[in-house]
């Protein structure tokens, strides 16, 4: 009995020290200061340790964080581990993450994310913490194809390729990043949709409690969607007919989530503007354009300001008449039709008024007690101009500079018995090298001096006057009009979207020392160039659109020379390029057309449709093999603000296909499809200006 004692104490006393010695795991806290947003936190929580392919990352310029309970890691030190590509797009704040075929693309603070050119939403946004980029994990991993394993109790985070299969060890205490997301609270029911009668343009979303949360968002069709969140949707129709000149009918859909979506289905290009009334429960969305809220006009010290405020930033042209004493503002895309003006306490105002044009175009007319001075500047949904009393006109060379009359505006005064027709006045736009020569075909220093005339507005830095001809020298691509009253003829310094109501960078790959691709004896920078000539002519004699090349020459402008031209002027953006295998094969041939974010421009254009029409022209045109429409992660689509596709038409490493580039023929074939697309898509997405 003793010893039946002694060994059931050995084991109990075994059992119990095996008990007490199996260790517990637990993560260490991480204390250190972040900075985001403009803000500085103390951030104090257990470390997540980082793992990739089961391989953990040390060394992390910073670590792991968990923000709002989801998981943000650092970008490039996360993902180039997979060999994917991490770009960092200052200009625009934007993250980009390609992984073999896949290109994710985000924005600093910014929920929405692409996907391939697809629109995705996400529960956070990335941020820029401490300096570093730190993204979402989840959402971008399961995007790439990539499964994240995370163990609450080892607190790590484990990204593995493979198929995309959540896993988890134990159950988690905080919430990673996912693609999709339990349910909130419902929060609100939505009662009714008011439609409009034929000849308005709103309709009113209401709720019987307010409305938090809303984000609209471009359908690839064109179509607007509104995503009420937290809402239970009430209304018993899911699809409802409608008789507004821009809308043919509202779907309703109950999504995950506990959203309501209603897509708004649109019978063209329509600008768009939604905000919350007063009460917060009801949706006002509105169709046809910016929507004005107030015009004031108030005394600061010897300035006068006239705040304008409006849903959307203003889109305007802005003039000075000295014969009337008016400053005119001629705002386009507006839907407002009772504007409250307030002016007080005025030093120069005489009155503010207006009028429409039509449907959407408003003159803003500021009449003058006296001769001032104007500037405008523009802080998001606020424009402000500012009068100043009128200083010493600019002195040209001869201290004689009484012809700057604004800021964007030249004069030269008319003489009896010196006529000069302005139709006959010949233009000419060098605006590769950013000078732009009026020829009048006489003789005009007996109406202005010669002489250089310091103007150094937004786009012009001086107006060289010489004999017949007038020089501006631009800081930027100018357009100019001429007009005249009975005293005066005047030169109209105009940003390119103010003149022309469509605008079309086209851009021909490569150039200078530069080559591009080669095959069969043939430099991919000649072919590119040629068919952009080509195109040149072909628009040569269209008044209606305006298109600029960023060379007609054999020179290689910079990405950043490319992009800047068309993010200032354009509408759209084509760059023509033409292929090769690179690995010596010649079967490889036929066309395609790539294109990478969902830009959506105010006509409801996207970079995806502009492709599908042009690929859809070529292939008509040239007979060419169908290589289809791809995404890709090229620097002139993803730098691009507006609709965006390169071109590529065929492949110099075929042999029959680079005899048929080579040939004017063929070219002329290409040039004609880029052509005949330009017109296709400005149809089917008119000008909204």
């Amino acid at each position: 009995m003793t010893k039946i004692k002694s060994k059931l104490f050995l084991i109990l006393s075994t059992i119990l020290c095996l008990l007490f010695t199996v260790p517990v795991f637990s993560a260490p806290y991480v204390n250190f200061k972040i900075k985001y947003d403009g803000k500085t936190e103390n951030y104090n929580k257990e470390k997540v340790y980082l793992y990739v392919n089961s391989k953990e990352i040390k060394n992390l310029p910073l670590e792991p964080i968990i923000f709002n309970n989801y998981t943000l890691v650092p970008a490039r030190e996360t993902f180039e581990n997979f060999g994917a590509e991490v770009t960092w797009i200052k200009s625009s704040e934007q993250v980009q993450v390609v992984y073999k075929d896949m290109v994710v693309l985000m924005k600093i603070n910014d929920k929405k994310a692409t996907v391939n050119g697809e629109l995705f939403y996400m529960d956070i946004p990335p941020k820029l913490i401490n300096g570093k980029t730190m993204i979402p994990v989840r959402f971008v991993s399961e995007a790439l194809g990539f499964t994240v394993e995370w163990d609450s109790v080892k607190r790590t985070i484990n990204i593995k390729e493979g198929t995309k299969v959540e896993t988890t060890t134990q159950s988690t205490t905080q919430t990673t990043q996912t693609t999709t997301k339990a349910p909130e609270k419902i929060e609100l029911t939505i009662k009714d949709i008011k439609m409009p009668n034929s000849d308005e343009n709103t309709f009113f979303i209401y709720a019987d409690k307010e409305i938090k949360k809303y984000e609209k968002l471009i359908l690839e069709d064109g179509s607007l969607a509104i995503d009420i969140y937290n809402s239970k949707n009430n209304i018993d129709k899911d699809s409802i007919n409608s008789v507004c000149e821009y809308i043919s009918k509202v779907d309703i859909e109950n999504r995950e989530n506990n959203v309501t979506r209603f897509i708004f289905k649109t019978k063209g290009s329509v600008l768009n503007n939604n905000f919350l009334l007063d009460d917060k429960k009801t949706l006002v969305v509105n169709f046809g354009g910016n929507s004005i809220k107030k015009v004031t006009a108030y005394r600061n010290l010897e300035d006068e300001y006239i705040d304008i405020y409006a849903e959307y930033p203003l889109e305007f042209s802005i003039e000075k008449n000295d014969t009337t004493n008016k400053i005119v503002l001629d705002i386009k895309n507006c839907s407002s039709e009772n504007i409250p003006i307030n002016v007080k306490d005025n030093l120069y105002i005489e009155d503010i008024k207006y009028n429409f044009i039509g449907k959407n175009e408003l003159f803003l007319e500021v009449i003058l007690k006296e001769n001032v001075e104007f500037s405008k500047k523009q802080d998001g949904n606020l424009t402000t101009i500012i009068l100043s009393k009128d200083k010493k006109a600019q002195q040209n060379n001869n201290n004689n500079n009484n012809n700057i009359t604004s800021s964007k505006q030249f004069k030269i005064s008319k003489k009896d018995g010196y006529n000069i027709n302005i139709n006959n006045v010949e233009h000419t736009d060098d605006y590769i090298n950013r000078t732009y020569v009026l020829d009048f075909n006489k003789d005009i220093s007996n109406l202005i001096p010669n002489g250089i005339y310091n103007v150094d507005n937004d786009l012009v830095k001086t107006i060289e006057v010489s004999n017949s001809k007038i020089t501006l020298n631009c800081k930027k691509i100018t357009a100019v009009n001429i007009t005249e009253d009975t005293s005066n003829i005047y030169i109209n310094m105009l940003y390119p979207k103010e003149k022309y109501k469509n605008v079309v960078v086209i851009d021909p790959g490569h150039g200078g020392d530069k080559p591009g691709t080669t095959g069969n004896g043939l430099l991919e920078k000649d072919i590119n160039l040629q068919i952009a000539l080509k195109i040149n002519k072909l628009f040569e004699n269209n008044k209606d659109i305006k298109v600029y090349f960023t060379r007609l020459t054999d020179f290689d402008p910079s990405f950043d020379d490319r992009t800047n031209m068309s993010n200032e002027v354009a509408d759209m953006f084509i760059s023509i390029h033409n292929n090769s295998t690179g690995d010596g094969s010649t079967s490889a041939n036929g066309t395609e057309v790539f294109y990478l974010n969902p830009n959506t421009s105010d006509r409801g254009l996207t970079s995806k449709a502009m492709a599908e029409i042009v690929q859809k022209n070529l292939l008509k045109q040239l007979g060419s093999n169908d290589r289809k429409i791809k995404t890709s992660n090229l620097i002139v689509l993803r730098n691009n603000k507006m609709p965006a596709i390169l071109c590529e038409v065929g492949f110099l490493s075929n042999p029959e296909e680079s005899k048929k580039l080579a040939s004017d023929e063929y070219q002329q074939k290409a040039a004609q499809a880029i052509y005949d697309s330009i017109i296709e898509i400005i149809e089917k997405y008119p000008s909204v200006r």
